[in-house]
């Protein structure tokens, strides 16, 4: 009974952290309180569990989790953000505590897996009734700021909340379509809508990240003459795809082609130098962050929205950046450090789409949020769950074998 309400809250916690993929219809208000109270139970849940043994990936999520509470203190010293404030606008953050109340009631893998495979359908499903009813815009709101979703580079351009949940799910598709013999259909169809989806989506880095985990993956295990000829074969791809008038090609080959003559004027470029010399009004701030602004209301959160208005320095555009600029130098450690052991800790081939969703987080980490925004939060949460509890599971399993490979003394 106990591990059935432990499947259910975890179910739940991921539509209600991801605010129902910011449904419109629903009060905003009532979403916002019922997030609230669920995070801060969660948080109170997970806290007892905070200091397990380290190894793996807890030394990293407790760095970023100490960065991330420091930095309410920080909002106060350094921009008079009063607690109140800076404590409703960090809580979504401290999700990561999740992670250790995981590793304590040890969720089944098949079980997680599931979940996010219900939860990435139900994106790919809610995504084509937002697409087929643009004008009327039910989930997100539009890059625009109007009230409908309007055409950007050729496609009605609509970046549907909880990209996530999507992104994982489709990795997990991808593998389970080279491992699995059962259901092949299925994942194939699920592999292919996460590479058509970033496409209709128009956005550059997610279709870029994509495709270059997709051509990793089928390409790692075949011969040097197999991998050359893939190889070329996609780099002619993309060549010819150049050259077809297309509006969706043609718009971001169009945009592509802007950024790049902008160089250094980028306006990406111009914020992300911005938020990591020119942001933090002291020393103090640099090196432990500033915390995170209440928009609009703080005075913190006023300066930072003129800065979006007026300068268009947005930080969900620098990625990374904007990690260092709310939580510090110790969290950027934190993403460095989960970074480099997602390429030297070894995973059974079955459960590659953990490393692929930490690569993707990874190659998008500079122009995206997809770093540290909600929309991501609780998949990145899972993923470095599953990740340890294999990594346990293989560390004990070889000291067993180095326990039963020890000669057996008989004392006279």
């Amino acid at each position: 009974m106990i591990r059935l309400l432990q499947i259910i809250y975890i179910f739940l916690l991921v539509i209600i952290t991801l605010k129902f993929f910011d449904a419109r219809f629903i009060d905003k208000s009532l979403i916002n309180s019922l997030l609230f109270v669920t995070l801060t139970g969660t948080i109170f849940l997970s806290l007892p569990f905070v200091f397990p043994r380290n190894s793996g990936f807890v030394l990293p999520v407790q760095l970023i989790t100490a960065s991330i509470l420091f930095s309410i203190i920080m909002a106060n010293i350094s921009w008079e953000q009063n607690f109140k404030d800076s404590l409703i606008e960090t809580t979504p953050y401290l999700l990561w505590m999740l992670f250790f109340y995981l590793l304590y009631i040890r969720i089944p893998i098949r079980i997680l897996e599931n979940i996010i495979i219900i939860y990435g359908i139900l994106y790919i499903v809610l995504y084509f009734i937002q697409l087929s009813n643009s004008h009327n815009v039910l989930f997100g709101k539009p890059i625009s700021g109007g009230d409908e979703f309007t055409e950007q580079r050729g496609m009605t351009r609509i970046i549907f909340p909880g990209g996530g949940i999507f992104i994982l799910s489709i990795f997990i598709a991808l593998n389970k379509l080279t491992t699995k013999v059962k259901n092949l259909w299925f994942w194939l169809l699920i592999t292919c809508l996460g590479l058509l989806i970033p496409i209709l989506q128009v956005t550059r880095q997610f279709i870029a990240g994509i495709m270059l985990i997709y051509l990793y993956h089928f390409t790692q295990s075949i011969s040097l003459f197999k991998k050359t000829f893939l190889l070329l074969l996609f780099g002619g791809i993309v060549i010819t795809a150049s050259y077809v008038e297309h509006p969706i090609l043609q718009g971001l080959i169009e945009t592509q082609e802007r950024d790049a003559n902008l160089g250094e004027n980028y306006i990406r470029v111009l914020a992300g130098n911005y938020f990591m010399t020119d942001f933090s009004p002291n020393t103090l701030s640099k090196i432990f962050g500033n915390g995170v602004p209440n928009w609009g209301i703080s005075d913190y959160g006023i300066f930072v929205e003129i800065l979006a208005h007026e300068q268009e320095y947005y930080l969900s555009d620098v990625g990374i950046i904007a990690v260092y600029a709310m939580f510090g130098i110790i969290s950027i450690l934190g993403y460095i450090i989960i970074w480099i052991k997602s390429f030297t800790i070894p995973l059974p081939k079955e459960y590659y789409y953990l490393k692929y969703y930490l690569w993707f987080l990874l190659f998008t980490s500079f122009t995206w949020f997809t770093v540290y925004h909600y929309h991501y939060m609780i998949s990145t949460v899972f993923v470095l769950y599953i990740y340890q509890h294999l990594y346990e599971g293989q560390e004990n399993y070889a000291k067993t074998i180095a326990e039963e490979s020890k000669p057996f003394i008989v004392n006279n």
